[in-house]
């Protein structure tokens, strides 16, 4: 148990570091007015398939004038969504 001790322990202080790093750079967005592209893209409506074929196809833009028509979205909260989109199909 004691090799554990000391990786549990630098495992909760790393925590507490990421905490305040994100406290941080929440009163940063705020103090700036600068947007927050993550928290755009989790409260954007869902992207559509095709849109996503578009994304998969390097047709951003149409993707994003598609992805605005459907939803009524803004380009930056379409921005947000479909940078999300595309970085999980570079993932996979």
């Amino acid at each position: 148990m004691r090799d554990t001790e000391p990786v549990s322990d630098e495992v909760e202080e790393l925590r507490e570091r990421i905490a305040e790093l994100e406290r941080r750079v929440a009163v940063l967005f705020q103090q700036t007015g600068a947007a927050d592209w993550e928290a755009d893209a989790r409260s954007a409506p869902p992207v559509s398939d095709e849109a996503r074929e578009l994304i998969a196809a390097g047709e951003m833009r149409k993707a994003a004038k598609l992805y605005m028509q459907q939803t009524g979205a803004g380009i930056g909260e379409a921005t947000a969504a479909l940078g999300e989109v595309a970085k999980e199909l570079r993932a996979e």
